[in-house]
């Protein structure tokens, strides 16, 4: 019975309504910031201030780097969605489903790109940490000074709080707990006793520790996962093209699409929404961690959100994709997990045990990370309520290791509709600031556009509930 309510609240929410919409400022974006993930003109610069700066010197008193900005970022994009998520978009939707997944990322690279902007542009310096923190719930409710803004902000954070116990903790630590029990027999107790020890660890560390723990965990777990996905390629390059051409031909076909009678709009709704489930653009939720970055203009932290949607969707989902279609496995949720099998048996199905753990815990410590930045702007003085925060989180991560998957799946799902909603709407409202500040930066050669690092807590950080806290 709660499944099927669930089914109905996300086919509604993610119906052609929400579906248009998204691409349609997906194009919007795209357009008017010159082509930006793409144009001849301007990736270089994109390439030069992301990938390149990794080999530039970096003093030791500097704060939290871009690069580990977009680290913890990728921590939360780079979840079970890139592994079980595939294979459930391939069930559902068909190999078609891919394509318009990344159709969606194509666009989301804008999208991703002004809300990181934006994060970093009305960031505030926190004075009792000496530390960087933004997000949406900050550019909508001081870029929108008014009752609307206010009210989309309050949403905001409600929903990001209410996502951090689905796609942050309940549906990684399902993924964990699944994949240790079916590859080393590991009990759900245990694994719910040491998640949440471990969340707890962190949460005990602020934000620094949650940086600092991505920085060093996501380029790992990325390179390891790659390097299985790789061999499983290699194993079956004669059928790589085949793959392709699936995905291509069904995303137009309606007997592309796998137990549905949608057809076309099925492997669209699927794909997008599946997209954005992996690398949130739209969401809005990723840039809490891009605001926490020294970098000194939003327009090079915002080459850091294009990065970050391509490694993610582009690069990740895409490969996942690639292996399960080439290996002939039944499509499912654990379409790899049996890709990975078949190719190296018991050592393959463990190696990915250990990637989903990875990728998992990744998603929970940046989760944490954006859920108390959301407690934090409703109740800026409340102890207590941080206290409640950090002990329903931990108890959803506990939990998410004894709960079914499909029903977690549908919740978030559902919040992620929560939360694109009136992010897309706040960006649209401010999204002349950015194309005007982007146009300056490569106008003037790529010279830094400042932003103002807002430190008054008083004038600047009030949140909604505060008279409440």
């Amino acid at each position: 019975m709660l499944q099927q309510i669930l089914e109905s609240a996300v086919q509604l929410l993610w119906g052609r309504g929400t579906v248009a919409f998204t691409l349609l400022c997906g194009v919007y974006f795209t357009v008017c910031t010159g082509f930006l993930p793409i144009s001849p003109k301007r990736l270089p610069t994109v390439l030069r201030k992301t990938v390149g700066s990794l080999f530039e010197p970096r003093k030791k008193n500097d704060g939290v780097s871009p690069f580990a900005a977009v680290s913890t970022a990728l921590g939360g994009t780079m979840g079970v969605g890139n592994i079980v998520g595939v294979g459930a978009a391939l069930a559902l939707g068909g190999a078609g489903s891919i394509f318009w997944m990344w159709v969606g990322a194509f666009l989301g690279m804008a999208t991703k790109y002004m809300e990181v902007f934006l994060a970093v542009q009305w960031r505030q310096r926190d004075p009792s940490s000496c530390s960087n923190k933004g997000g949406p719930m900050y550019y909508i409710s001081q870029g929108i000074p008014n009752l609307l803004g206010k009210i989309l902000a309050v949403i905001f954070c409600v929903f990001c709080a209410l996502a951090s116990f689905t796609s942050g903790s309940m549906t990684q630590t399902n993924a964990i707990a699944q994949s240790l029990m079916e590859s080393f027999s590991v009990s759900h107790l245990l694994c719910a006793i040491v998640l949440t020890v471990l969340c707890g660890w962190v949460l005990s560390g602020g934000c620094d520790r949650a940086v600092k723990t991505c920085s060093k965990l996501v380029p790992v777990m990325s390179l390891f996962y790659l390097l299985g996905c790789g061999y499983i390629l290699f194993r079956f390059r004669q059928n790589i093209p085949t793959a392709f051409h699936e995905i291509f031909a069904q995303a137009f076909s309606p007997s592309g699409t796998v137990g549905a009678a949608a057809g076309f709009f099925t492997a669209m709704r699927v794909g997008i929404s599946r997209g954005i489930f992996t690398h949130e653009a739209g969401l809005g939720s990723a840039s809490i961690a891009h605001a926490c970055s020294d970098a000194k203009t939003p327009v090079e932290q915002g080459f850091w959100g294009i990065f970050e949607v391509f490694c993610d969707t582009i690069l990740v989902c895409t490969v996942t994709a690639v292996a399960i279609l080439i290996s002939g496995v039944p499509l499912s949720p654990s379409s790899a997990q049996a890709a990975f099998g078949m190719v190296m048996g018991d050592a393959g199905e463990k190696m990915l045990s250990v990637a989903i753990s990875l990728f998992a815990f990744a998603s929970v410590i940046s989760f944490c990370l954006y859920g108390q930045r959301c407690v934090e702007y409703l109740f800026p003085k409340s102890k207590t309520a941080m206290r409640c925060y950090r002990m329903l989180f931990l108890a959803g991560c506990a939990t998410g290791c004894f709960t079914q998957l499909s029903p977690v799946f549908l919740l978030a799902d559902l919040l992620n509709a929560c939360l694109l909603i009136p992010n897309l709407v706040a960006l649209v409202i401010l999204s002349p600031q950015v194309f005007s500040k982007t146009k300056d930066y490569f106008l003037k050669g790529g010279n830094k556009v400042c932003s103002s690092v807002r430190s008054n807590p008083k004038t600047s950080s009030n949140g909604f509930f505060s008279s409440l806290s």
